[in-house]
């Protein structure tokens, strides 16, 4: 398999994670009972999140975002037959850069978390470059 395909495979790994993440915040904020929790969540209590919490959602739904460019591209590239070492650098920048991006969200680290999401979004302009030159 391919390196970039096998940077969209972990970054789905690493997606699935983040969900995880979101979902156990959400158990341990201890601002909403698991009752509410495991419903509609309609009729949270006012405040029902922590900032924890807060944080894991606004990354998870900062990775929906990546991912809605990343995987096409990827899955472009490899239709195309259009792989090269600058999309396998584009698939690396990327998925590195959300592994650090995503803990450092969580726990609050303004500048590395930044940095991080530059060299993902970054690695996403690589990949699509490629694509279009």
């Amino acid at each position: 398999m391919a390196i970039e395909l096998t940077y969209l495979v972990w970054s789905i790994a690493l997606f699935f994670v983040m969900i995880l993440a979101q979902s156990s915040a959400a158990i341990f904020s201890k601002k909403a009972s698991i009752s509410e929790l495991v419903g509609a969540r309609d009729n949270l209590p006012s405040g029902g999140i922590s900032p924890f919490h807060g944080r894991t959602k606004r990354a998870q739904y900062n990775m929906i975002e990546g991912m809605c460019m990343f995987a096409p591209l990827v899955l472009i590239a490899a239709v195309t037959n259009s792989f090269s070492e600058t999309t396998a650098l584009g698939a690396a920048l990327f998925f590195w850069g959300r592994v650090v991006f995503a803990p450092t969200y969580w726990l609050g680290v303004p500048w590395v978390r930044t940095l991080a999401w530059f060299v993902s979004i970054a690695g996403i302009l690589m990949i699509l470059w490629e694509l279009l030159t």
